[in-house]
């Protein structure tokens, strides 16, 4: 700790565009280390789901046509996120 204090009134003295540009890096590595964590994270969440057996999987099958109705499309994305869900 006494180091650390050491350091900030050491940088206090330092000309004004210096600590400028020190805190702005400072800030974009703090941010860009929240950003890695932020993308491990969705690694970590996507491998801790269970997986789907045969059970728990949708059992519609839609095959795709040259010409999509008002009620396929609806259908179409109910299938999608009975999917995603599970």
């Amino acid at each position: 700790m006494k180091y650390w204090s050491q350091q900030f009134e050491r940088w206090r003295h330092e000309p004004e565009p210096r600590r400028e540009r020190r805190a702005f890096f400072m800030a974009l590595g703090f941010t860009t280390c929240l950003f890695v964590l932020w993308l491990a994270s969705f690694r970590l969440s996507t491998s801790f789901r269970s997986q789907p057996t045969t059970n728990n999987t949708a059992s519609v099958i839609i095959t795709p046509t040259k010409t999509v109705s008002e009620s396929g499309i609806i259908e179409r994305i109910k299938v999608g996120w009975r999917r995603v869900i599970k």
